[in-house]
């Protein structure tokens, strides 16, 4: 679900937060600027008085802002803290390749992404040096120092590997375990696991002696980032556009909130037409053209993020869906209206990881998964099949450095295994654990259940290569396994494609779901003739002209709300426009049908998987160029058009 931005965050600034709530600084009080965090005063117990933004897989975003000396906001941000607990909610394969030293090096890397992309950090130095456990006080709105009131000593996050060593604890930059300690009591110290400093303030004050009510903002030291805020939701701001209501309120309403305070409209007094370039006052026809225009340009915003990303990092994102994406309204512009100068922005990073697999040039990316499907990726992305079988071990045989495994995984499982699918097996040799990486091959397999299989080359203990030869032909129960698509960008272009339909198709009464079906159903029905030698366009022209209920479910009436129906629609829109779009959004839907540009979800450049987002930007350009053609008139062929005119008319007086 959309955020909905509390709506003080559109108010002219400098200005004071309104009441119920306060800004808690955390860094001195005696800076001229400081940076703040956004707490409610009025929150019931046991509520967090902070105001979430999102949640990713190792973050939380908190609403914050930057005020004066004297307490006024100068601008709004967000305020990211690491949080790794939410590595709980994916799959073993995944959390497996993590530690918490790829989690701070990845949390470095997106500091490093965001500073060079327009939409910059604020750099506080949190981002790559741990600060000290950060709370406030619940009352006062003050930092609360980690000092625990016993031994008068700081608490602090413990990356001293030696010393945990000698405590017996797990290391820090090889594991996921994190635990604070107090660094100036040296091997006296006590030391207390991080999950156990999240919970009630009750028990957070008790475990480190913290004084006041506490109000956890980084309980753990984890890596900190601070961005600008970016007010709207992509959602929000689009159904907005289309006169659709919302989470956010009626849209005309919200219209006028940003608009006037991105505009600088005083005394309350809103800005009419909303941001719109003038063509909403010659009625519907203008306002559809010019709501279809603004969001293809949102669009290719969004397109040209996802390349960017996908370009410096060659790993896909593989959680893309709405709230990946807000809009930020660029405030004070007189030159263009509001809409047109609205930019579309990625707030939430890439969760792909690579797996750490030896000698195999194919790079395998897998995506954390909290239990749920979204509508935004393809099943194999989400759907990750694992469980636990029986393993009959074939041969044992020596490559190189490696040990191979080959032999066949028996399970109740439902398993579909695609050709380059990879499968991670952990089981026991001995008195050892090890972890295995394995080739799929599902044509081989003899019975239903079955996977025959072969491990990539593995470098195991003379101890263990030994036990697994002695249980040649035996079977080995409770192998607990995990099948690992081959996923790259093209399940990015497919998040894309979804989007697209969200954004220009549905809203309001028609759901996400509804609209997707729908498109699902038209490429299928062009994919039928796709060697025909017709372009995807053409084709679908032939199918809205044969099947009305295409033109019924599918026509540009769902760009805006008060419009009655397609035959309307299609006056403002040219129907040849119209079924660009509609090809458009069909050729980003990975492998639905003959048309779509990738044929499978790994299907991409190898060294340059960025590169599929080339097509769908050169295809939005060029929507663009025919929407700004009908927006804004091309004086030289009116000039030219007006000469024949008058030449016909000569002619005929003749």
């Amino acid at each position: 679900m959309p955020v909905a931005t509390p709506p003080f965050v559109f108010a002219s600034v400098p200005a004071r937060l309104p009441a119920n709530f306060a800004a808690g600084a955390i860094t001195p009080d005696n800076a001229p600027l400081r940076i703040c965090i956004i707490i409610r005063t009025d929150a019931k117990p046991g509520v967090s008085p902070l105001v979430p933004i999102r949640e990713t897989l190792d973050a939380r975003v908190y609403l914050g802002c930057i005020t004066d000396a004297a307490g006024a906001v100068i601008r709004y941000v967000e305020l990211w803290v690491q949080d790794p607990t939410g590595l709980g909610r994916a799959p073993a394969a995944y959390r497996n390749a993590l530690t918490n030293h790829t989690l701070d090096e990845r949390w470095v890397r997106m500091a490093n992404d965001l500073a060079s992309s327009d939409s910059p950090i604020i750099t506080c130095g949190w981002e790559s040096t741990h600060p000290a456990p950060l709370f406030l006080d619940a009352k006062t709105q003050k930092i609360i120092p980690p000092r625990d009131e016993r031994t008068g000593a700081s608490w602090n996050l413990c990356t001293d590997e030696s010393l945990l060593e000698r405590k017996g604890l797990p290391a820090y930059g090889t594991t996921l375990s994190r635990h604070l300690y107090q660094p100036d009591l040296a091997d006296t110290s006590e030391v207390l696991p991080v999950d156990l400093i999240g919970g009630e303030p009750s028990a957070i004050k008790s475990a480190l002696g913290l004084a006041g009510t506490p109000i956890s903002v980084n309980p753990g030291g984890g890596l900190m980032l601070v961005t600008p805020l970016a007010e709207c939701s992509f959602e929000h701001f689009c159904d907005a556009l289309s006169g659709h209501s919302g989470e956010a309120g009626d849209a005309d309403s919200f219209l006028r909130v940003i608009s006037a305070s991105a505009l600088g409209a005083t005394n309350g007094k809103p800005v009419k037409q909303g941001g719109w370039l003038g063509l909403s006052g010659v009625g519907q026809t203008g306002r559809m053209i010019e709501a279809l225009h603004v969001k293809l340009m949102l669009l290719a915003g969004a397109a040209s993020h996802l390349h960017a990303a996908a370009r410096r990092s060659q790993a896909p994102l593989l959680n893309i869906t709405a709230d990946s994406l807000r809009v930020r309204l660029t405030p004070g512009l007189s030159t263009l209206p509001l809409w047109w100068a609205a930019q579309t922005v990625l707030v939430v990073p890439g969760e792909a990881l690579e797996l750490p697999i030896p000698n195999t040039s194919t790079k395998y990316f897998v995506a954390p998964s909290s239990g749920g499907m979204s509508i935004y990726a393809p099943a194999s992305i989400g759907q990750i099949a694992g469980g636990k079988g029986w393993l009959r071990l074939r041969n044992v045989s020596s490559e190189g450095d490696g040990t191979i495994l080959e032999g066949t995984l028996s399970t109740q499982e439902r398993l579909a295994a695609g050709t380059n699918d990879l499968l991670w097996l952990r089981l026991s040799a001995g008195p050892t654990r090890i972890d295995l990486h394995a080739t799929v091959d599902a044509g081989s397999a003899m019975a239903t259940g079955e996977l025959r299989l072969r491990t990539v080359p593995t470098r195991l203990t003379e101890g263990a290569v030994s036990h697994l030869r002695s249980a040649l032909g035996v079977p080995i129960p409770d192998v607990a396994f995990e099948l690992v698509p081959l996923l790259s960008t093209p399940c990015d272009l497919y998040s894309f494609g979804v989007l697209a339909v969200r954004t220009l198709l549905a809203g309001g009464k028609r759901s996400l779901p509804v609209a997707l079906d729908d498109v699902l159903s038209l490429a299928l029905h062009t994919g039928r003739d796709a060697d025909s030698g017709r372009d995807l366009a053409t084709r679908i022209g032939l199918a809205f002209e044969s099947d009305k209920r295409f033109t019924e479910s599918l026509g540009p009436q769902s760009l805006l709300v008060d419009c009655p129906d397609a035959t309307n629609a299609f006056d403002a829109v040219p129907p040849r426009l119209w079924f660009g779009v509609l090809a458009f959004t069909i050729r980003c839907l990975t492998g639905v049908s003959p048309d779509s540009r990738c044929r499978d979800f790994g299907d991409a450049p190898a060294g340059a998987i960025h590169r599929v987002f080339d097509g769908p930007l050169e295809d939005l350009y060029a929507l663009l160029s025919s929407c700004r053609a009908l927006i804004v008139p091309d004086h030289a062929l009116n000039r030219e058009i007006r000469s024949v005119v008058k030449d016909c008319l000569a002619s005929a007086k003749k």
